[in-house]
């Protein structure tokens, strides 16, 4: 076969591919038609029978899961409502002891009594226990609770749940905010269960479960304590959720036909039902049988479906706690209204699986007779085909390759003859698609090339240009022996944002800046040469501070791409060592004393140049003696990172610095610099890198702030 042309080999393979098919498919058909006829059925009737069970079962199971995770959405539902009323009164909790604590900052105003209110009007209202009489000091405390009505009317207005907002305090007042204006003359507010167990549990909100108020309301009751400035409990604070929200708000969902939803307590007691009135709320007591145990299985588990009889009807129950008030939340569906669809389903396939049996046979006699005929006409076909595509493949292959010999020879204006929508006019297309590309990617290689070249040159113009603007040579004021001054600038790019500068302003004064400019490259580096000159002209007759707020009004102005400088600088007086500082938003210095360590400059915080217009700057003073440096860097140095984006850190850079505190400046800007190579193993520097050190040579031996 290897000597054999493709033609030949493609003819030979079709017709023995072919023939040995035709044949093995005859015999097989032939043997297995028979037997499969009989499997079908078979196989299809318990097909049926099987789809149909397991059908009825996923439906059942997948109605399980749906009101299993409908009582979960619910209970969350009901958890955030109940969670947002006790949110709300412990905030009213918090303000009520704010008022008491600071009792001079607040004014009051007359609160009505109960009778004086219209009922079905919102206000504010009062009540006095037995026995309690209007004294100036009751008439003061009211006083002083009328403030709560600010808190009390837009949580009232704002949440639909509440019924009504009070408080009762350790003196026998009761103070609400409600609709009201029901009045009990035996009230006591310090006799109710939710004043007496809000004070047991100090300082927690509590839940007081379902009830009949004093008014005569089926209510649920959150309550927490509230305060005097001496931190004595001065009352209670709580909120009425009545029956009817809860059913409204809570568990007014409904599921199906027969569905419905019901709340319990964590002792099983039932506080919400929408047939509470008919019902037996205490089920642990008195219930019995299966309903009995659903109740306890909902009481000691956290979440579950369970089955119970129900008014003589077997029913799903499918519960959630809630987080919050640790009750939990029952969703309640009659077993045959969850089965109905899957019962159904079973029998609409079990008609459809006697229906396709049916089918089935009839179909497989028709197929057996045509594919006697297909096989027979097949054989004739694949001999007169087999010759014709051979020839149609290999035709174009030879035209196809001599014409790749040419373009591999360095013809690329050669063209291959692509029409047809075959694989062969597809290739062809794409050689000649590729001369032409490469014909272009000549063009452009060499274009490009001279582009980068001339950038490259440009940028290499502009480093030099940077550089030369910044002090270059050292020392910069041989004859001046009063200090040495050493800095250095590595830029991220070929032109960075950092920079650094220094200068005698006259005989007795020396300036130092150092500043970094946001982002890099090329506008970085346009920034730093306007930032630079503007500080230096404006250095004449300013102290720093001045400097710094006339720079940053002037860069502020038409600053449309939002850059900015963070900066610091110092005036050192020769004569005196007073070296005055400002800083706006920049790394704070380090400072090395004679003899001493190296350690933060103390440097008062200052908002970046350039951020905003009409800002203020703190400037701070500080002696320099003999041998005290200082020690000015840009982010560049603390930020730099490593291959594991570690960063180098000030705590780091502190601990270098002291390593080579005792080398000259030049040798300690040049080890620290070693020390971040070292630290960034081979990462790409992200930042520019500059340091400028200030070392004081002759000059007081002692200083101070």
């Amino acid at each position: 076969m290897r000597n054999l042309k493709i033609g030949t080999k493609i003819l030979a393979i079709i017709l023995l591919v072919s023939l040995f098919s035709l044949f093995f498919i005859s015999v097989v058909s032939y043997t297995q038609m028979l037997n499969l006829t009989r499997y079908s059925t078979d196989a299809n009737t318990q097909l049926g029978i099987n789809s149909s069970e397991r059908s009825k079962a996923a439906l059942q199971k997948q109605a399980e899961e749906y009101i299993v995770k409908i009582a979960k959405e619910q209970a969350l539902k009901s958890d955030a409502i109940l969670s947002n009323v006790q949110e709300k009164i412990t905030s009213l909790s918090e303000y009520m002891t704010a008022i008491y604590k600071n009792e001079n900052n607040f004014k009051g105003k007359n609160v009505p009594m109960v009778s004086d209110t219209v009922m079905g009007v919102v206000s504010a209202k009062y009540m006095l226990a037995p026995g309690i009489l209007r004294t100036p000091d009751i008439d003061q405390e009211l006083s002083l609770i009328s403030n709560a009505e600010y808190m009390f009317a837009p949580i009232f207005k704002n949440n639909n749940i509440f019924n009504n907002i009070y408080l009762g305090t350790n003196t026998g007042i009761s103070y609400r905010y409600s609709k009201s204006n029901e009045y009990n003359a035996n009230y006591d507010p310090r006799a109710r269960d939710w004043y007496k167990s809000a004070m047991i549990n100090e300082g927690k909100s509590i839940w007081i479960d379902t009830y009949l108020d004093a008014f005569g309301s089926i209510c649920v009751t959150n309550a927490k304590t509230f305060y005097d400035e001496n931190g004595q409990p001065r009352g209670v604070l709580a909120a009425d959720i009545t029956l009817k929200s809860m059913q409204d708000d809570i568990i007014s969902m409904k599921i199906g036909e027969t569905g419905y939803a019901f709340l319990l307590d964590n002792k099983g007691n039932i506080i919400a039902h929408p047939k509470y009135n008919e019902i037996n709320t205490k089920p642990l007591e008195s219930g019995t049988g299966d309903y009995l145990q659903a109740i306890k299985d909902i009481v000691t588990h956290p979440e579950g479906l369970t089955t119970a009889h129900i008014d003589d009807k077997l029913c799903y129950i499918a519960y959630s706690q809630l987080p919050t008030t640790k009750w939990s939340l029952a969703v309640v569906v009659e077993v045959d209204e969850i089965i109905k669809p899957a019962v159904e389903t079973k029998k609409q396939i079990d008609e459809y699986t006697a229906q396709t049996q049916g089918y089935i046979t009839k179909t497989l006699r028709e197929v057996l007779i045509v594919l006697v005929i297909v096989l027979a006409v097949s054989a004739m076909v694949i001999l007169v085909f087999s010759y014709l595509l051979s020839k149609t493949i290999t035709n174009p292959i030879k035209v196809l390759l001599s014409k790749v010999v040419k373009i591999g020879e360095g013809d690329l204006d050669t063209q291959i003859d692509d029409r047809g929508k075959d694989e062969i006019a597809e290739l062809a297309k794409a050689f000649n698609k590729m001369t032409i590309d490469l014909k272009t990617y000549i063009r452009n290689i060499s274009k490009i090339t001279a582009e980068k070249e001339r950038i490259g040159a440009e940028l290499a113009f502009a480093t030099k240009i940077q550089a030369s603007m910044l002090p270059c040579i050292f020392p910069p004021f041989p004859d001046r022996e009063e200090f040495e001054i050493y800095a250095t600038m590595l830029p991220a790019k070929e032109v960075g944002g950092d920079f650094y500068d220094f200068f005698l302003m006259d005989d007795d004064h020396l300036a130092v800046v150092i500043a970094d400019v946001s982002g890099k490259g090329v506008p970085a580096a346009l920034f730093m040469v306007i930032t630079k000159t503007l500080i230096k002209n404006s250095m004449h007759g300013k102290t720093p501070k001045e400097v710094f707020e006339t720079v940053n009004q002037q860069l502020c102005e038409n600053n449309e791409a939002s850059m900015f400088v963070t900066a610091f600088m110092g005036i050192f007086e020769i004569s005196t060592g007073e070296f005055t500082y400002v800083n706006a938003g920049h790394n704070p210095p380090l400072i090395k004393k004679a003899n001493g360590d190296f350690e933060w400059l103390s440097i008062k915080p200052g908002f970046v140049l350039a951020g905003m217009e009409d800002m203020s700057y703190s400037q701070d003073k500080i002696i320099l003696g003999q041998d005290d440096i200082i020690y000015m860097y840009t982010d560049g140095v603390t930020e730099a990172v490593n291959r594991n984006n570690d960063l180098f850190s000030n705590e780091k850079l502190l601990r270098d610095s002291n390593k080579y505190k005792d080398c000259s400046l030049n040798e300690l800007l040049r080890n620290i610099k070693s020390e971040i190579d070292e630290f960034a193993d081979g990462a790409e520097q992200a930042d520019d890198i500059t340091m400028l050190a200030l070392k004081i040579k002759q000059g007081r031996t002692n200083y101070g702030h």
